[in-house]
């Protein structure tokens, strides 16, 4: 799955986008977490491509896509995902993403560069405080303990990117991780979404907290929180069969909002 796409050009990059499932269905876009890719999702999506019309995009500088030369911050890469969404004619389309994927879905959503017709944000951070414990955790991997716990990743990266340096896309994802200001994590611009956002996360996440999770649905209004039992960072991979019922309720309620009538 997500194993053929195109490439659509965002300012000095060009990402690949994939497509699967029913495609007359409900469109839905998958964003992948740090260094990671569209493959990320495949475990959830075979529960999906029956019902919804999944588009898989590999963020900048990864899977298939190009780095390019532009500094990779959070703005960067939801500025990268609106042109792709406008050129395909999908700034509407409903939005799941995971860990970095949530933290630009948030930030598109509060922005209103895009209109997603709902949000699911799965284990993201919507600010990262100086004293959040996360940091020390980014601050101190190393490109090689990346390399050494998630090798079969890397190696798929270093295979089918069309520049591949690891090193380089890993200093620059850890710089956006440790990032400040404007151009990082959304902080309470996310009082301004209006689209409906389920906010998932893991009791086993060792870079979210419950206490932040539930920050982030109190501040958007009428968000739900769905925080799961034993669940990691890593939820949509391990066991996406805990996501799924929420999840689908969910998506289809949204659709459901979103229906005119009369």
């Amino acid at each position: 799955m997500f194993d053929t796409g195109k490439t659509i050009t965002a300012g000095d990059a060009a990402l690949f986008v994939s497509q699967a499932g029913k495609s007359d269905g409900p469109p839905v876009i998958l964003l992948h977490g740090g260094l990671g890719s569209r493959a990320d999702f495949e475990p959830l999506a075979r529960y999906l491509v029956s019902r919804y019309r999944l588009i898989a995009i590999d963020s900048r500088g990864h899977g298939r896509s190009a780095l390019g030369d532009a500094t990779l911050t959070y703005r960067q890469l939801a500025d990268d995902i609106a042109a792709v969404l406008d050129q395909l004619g999908l700034s509407e389309a409903g939005i799941i993403g995971h860990s970095d994927g949530g933290i630009v879905a948030l930030r598109l959503a509060a922005s209103h560069n895009a209109r997603p017709r709902f949000v699911v944000a799965v284990g993201a951070h919507w600010q990262l405080p100086d004293d959040n414990p996360t940091r020390e955790i980014y601050r101190d991997v190393t490109a090689q303990e990346w390399r050494e716990m998630f090798g079969r990743q890397v190696r798929r990266y270093e295979a089918e990117n069309p520049d591949p340096d690891f090193a380089r896309l890993f200093e620059a994802t850890r710089a956006m991780w440790l990032g400040k200001g404007d151009d990082a994590y959304p902080n309470d611009t996310v009082r301004t979404i209006t689209t409906p956002l389920l906010v998932v996360n893991g009791d086993e996440d060792i870079l979210v907290s419950r206490a932040h999770a539930f920050a982030l649905a109190e501040r958007v209004e009428g968000a739900r929180l769905l925080n799961l039992p034993f669940a990691s960072h890593t939820v949509l991979q391990d066991t996406p069969t805990d996501v799924l019922p929420a999840l689908t309720g969910f998506i289809d309620g949204s659709q459901e909002k979103a229906r005119p009538t009369g």
